[in-house]
């Protein structure tokens, strides 16, 4: 690309002389994000102008100006630690709802989070040079700081949830709480795996706050045995449950996901109430 660019401006070079035009060096320049040192020795050498966001620079004007800098390096790409993906997201919410899973193996993290051994080996060891963890005694826990909680729900909501929605669907029930206690029933007696999050599941945990969305844990194979009909409006939103983490505890018979995830579901929508909801839950469960 470089020879065909220097081939081309000295073609129109030509091309201008031919025709009586006056044709200076540096007439001619080339912005760039990087450029190599032997590339811009290449463009020098064709009396062409350039600069790069680097800091690489060779500016000739005639016989008035001439600037030269070179041998600036592009910078390293932010190691994978610093980027934040679906699979970080994961392994951050089990150590947030079970701090001692610091310590686990990496098959049992592997399982809890539905993650391979080693992307959580991988993991484990970055979170270790980020300093994520603070020892406290003989064991190390999350630093559940205002900096972790704000890492942790923007990863949700931006980069993990996206990746777990299935679609949204409806009930025939007249009411969320005559679904809920249809779906906590028959997901019991059929031995389907399930846990809210969000309202409902902050409703089962503290009966403080009632949303007419559904978010709920749930492979999709199983919206037909529950009586769910696809809905691009609908209430339910079904998640994809990642390892046995969404699995927490139940309430009155009723599974919930951990606090961490109702806590980042509740913030994920504009309704004050649910952020008052999410206040609350975090006062009560995540001290």
């Amino acid at each position: 690309m470089v020879n065909a660019l220097i081939g081309q401006i000295q073609g129109e070079r030509k091309a201008a002389k031919d025709g009586g035009q006056t044709v200076t060096n540096g007439e001619t320049l080339v912005l760039a994000p990087y450029l190599a040192t032997p590339t811009a020795k290449s463009f020098i050498d064709a009396g062409i102008s350039f600069a790069d966001k680097v800091g690489n620079i060779h500016l000739a004007l005639g016989e008035e100006y001439n600037w030269t800098a070179i041998g600036e390096r592009k910078p390293p790409k932010p190691p994978e630690s610093e980027r934040i993906t679906p699979a970080t997201v994961q392994l951050l919410l089990q150590f947030a709802t079970n701090p001692e899973s610091v310590s686990w193996t990496v098959r049992d993290l592997a399982a809890a989070v539905g993650l391979s051994k080693s992307k959580v080996a991988e993991l484990r060891l970055q979170f270790a040079q980020e300093r994520i963890f603070t020892a406290q005694g003989a064991k190390r826990s999350p630093d559940a700081t205002r900096e972790f909680r704000d890492r942790l729900v923007s990863g949700y909501n931006q980069i993990l949830r996206p990746k777990l929605v299935l679609g949204r669907f409806r009930y025939q029930e007249p009411s969320v709480e005559q679904f809920v206690a249809r779906l906590t029933h028959d997901a019991a007696a059929q031995k389907i795996p399930y846990a809210l999050t969000g309202g409902p599941a902050a409703d089962a945990m503290q009966h403080f706050y009632r949303s007419s969305e559904v978010p709920v844990f749930l492979n999709a194979e199983h919206h037909r045995t529950l009586r769910l009909l696809p809905d691009r409006t609908g209430p339910v939103v079904l998640l994809k449950p990642f390892g046995d983490l969404v699995y927490w505890r139940e309430f009155e018979g009723t599974m919930v996901a951990p606090p961490w995830l109702v806590y980042a579901e509740l913030l994920n929508g504009s309704d004050p109430r649910a952020r008052e909801a999410a206040e609350a839950l975090r006062q009560e469960f995540l001290k």
